[in-house]
């Protein structure tokens, strides 16, 4: 049970020339077809391949070499094939890949899970694809985990909970750690112990000048900041993680449905419940709505028990889910679980098949009116496509972490995130779905401050930069001109320099 299709974030896409429009893969266009050259008449590819040992990784031409389905961009709606692919196994095969693209001016960009929301994890140039890179090694003492770039979230999951431990994250298996670390990391466990890039101790990252460098609270600690929240692919590719992981045991997983008629109460008293409920309760609310209308209202998470190795109780979750479960006659559902099986079933299937999707969101920092909630209701319903409206609480361990303290900025008095999210399978729908959430979020300007998700990037927004990092900006793009003087790593929503240099 996935309310969001994808527990989405980028990785990075990095330029040494403005990017310019996005270049979409043709239809009918496989991976294996020569792509356009956009403007790359003669690469030295075999330059590149003389430089990276086997040992270290492969060098890969589309075109000329099959390209696994899974090193290319989820997001068929923005999906570029690259010149160049680098499937690198080790931090060598980076700098020499950054140090190949750098002396012939070609466009690159980190690839870690590929879930990038716009496609900011692929380019019309070099990719460099840390997905090899994957090793966990867990300390059980220390209670931490060091992990390859590469590592996938339910990879690491499993491995995690052969100790009894685990690391807050999304619920989509196949999202990469890098880019959902590097923006944030929302999931059902952050209110009880804050989101991925709260639980970040130590980064290893390959920078602009091709050298290798590590960030965490001793070493380069400006940048170590930056990596909290600043977002995947502005400052190098990162290699290598380290995070500090918590035990677990049992949980209760929840769901509870309405009918289209209670949203509106539902929504009411979700908003002012969830955000300021107990750390243990993570829950997430969400509309459906299709070209008939308001299809399903339900919400879902999870309960975890207050001190590590309890059982948590269910008549505990059901006194606390009173409020909601008293709206009409739900049908409410409770399943006590171990977490990996409650990992599991928040995944689903998962995304196993490459599809069509378009979001974008807003962060309440207090709740929505009743005219707001109108306005919401009446947008979904006038939808000429199906779309979800999707309220994921923060509060709890989220928001007492200062805003200042990391890059990730909204804390403190923000309530939840929502998020505008359609998915399809076909490229004939594209426009009018597209055209569906842009009026969507259009409907609820008036009642949001206009914060976004750096993890949901969309290439709509006018003051992107703002709207990601609020009061953070300044000290990011200072971060981005010390360990980036040259805006190698530069992208269409790429963290501004602060005097940025002409581009020749």
């Amino acid at each position: 049970m996935a309310y969001t299709a994808h527990s989405l974030a980028t990785s990075g896409l990095s330029s040494l020339e403005d990017p310019g429009p996005r270049g979409l893969v043709p239809q009918g266009l496989s991976p294996h077809d020569s792509p356009p050259s956009a403007g790359i008449a003669a690469d030295p590819v075999d330059e590149l391949r003389a430089a990276i040992h086997p040992a270290d990784g492969r060098v890969l031409v589309p075109g000329t070499d099959p390209i696994p389905e899974n090193r290319l961009v989820f997001n068929l709606r923005v999906a570029v094939i690259p010149r160049v692919l680098v499937q690198a196994k080790t931090p060598q095969a980076v700098r020499e890949s950054i140090a190949w693209a750098k002396r012939h001016a070609v466009p690159l960009c980190g690839h870690s899970g590929g879930h990038s929301y716009e496609g900011f994890s692929s380019v019309a140039g070099l990719v460099i694809d840390v997905g090899d890179m994957n090793g966990i090694s867990v300390d059980t003492t220390k209670q931490t985990v060091t992990l390859g770039a590469g590592c996938r979230l339910g990879n690491v999951a499993e491995r995690l909970f052969r100790d009894g431990l685990a690391l807050p994250a999304g619920t989509c298996a196949p999202v990469g750690i890098a880019g959902l670390a590097l923006g944030g990391g929302h999931g059902v466990s952050s209110r009880k112990f804050g989101l991925t890039t709260d639980n970040l101790l130590s980064v290893r990252l390959v920078d602009a000048s091709a050298a290798e460098l590590r960030a965490n609270s001793t070493e380069n600690t400006d940048l170590f900041w930056a990596l909290q929240g600043g977002g995947g692919g502005n400052f190098g590719v990162a290699t290598e993680f380290v995070f500090r992981i918590h035990p677990v045991g049992r949980v209760i997983v929840f769901r509870i449905r309405w009918p289209a008629a209670k949203a509106a109460v539902a929504l009411a008293k979700w908003q002012n419940l969830v955000p300021a409920a107990a750390d243990e309760l993570g829950c997430i609310f969400a509309i459906e709505a299709g070209p008939n209308g308001i299809a399903g209202v339900r919400c879902g998470g999870q309960f975890l028990p207050k001190n590590a190795g309890e059982i948590p109780e269910e008549a505990q979750l059901l006194n606390l889910l009173r409020p909601l479960t008293s709206i009409g006659a739900p049908t409410v559902t409770t399943k006590s679980l171990s977490f990996i099986e409650a990992v599991r079933y928040f995944a689903g299937d998962g995304d196993k098949t490459r599809v069509y999707f378009k979001a974008k969101s807003d962060y309440a920092v207090e709740p929505l009116t009743g005219q707001g909630i109108a306005a919401l209701l009446a947008a979904l319903n006038r939808s000429a496509a199906p779309v979800t409206a999707i309220f994921e609480a923060y509060g709890g361990a989220i928001n007492r972490i200062p805003a200042s303290a990391t890059s990730f900025p909204h804390r403190g008095t923000t309530q939840y995130c929502l998020q505008y999210f359609a998915q399809w399978t076909s490229n004939a729908r594209s426009a009018l779905t597209v055209k569906a959430i842009r009026e969507l979020y259009a409907s609820m300007r008036p009642y949001f401050p206009g914060f976004s998700y750096v993890n949901y990037t969309d290439l709509d927004l006018p003051n992107w930069a703002e709207a990601y990092y609020k009061e953070n900006l300044a000290q990011l793009s200072r971060v981005k001109e010390k360990y980036d003087p040259e805006n190698i790593f530069r992208f269409a929503q790429s963290i501004p320099p602060p005097n940025p240099r002409p581009q020749g």
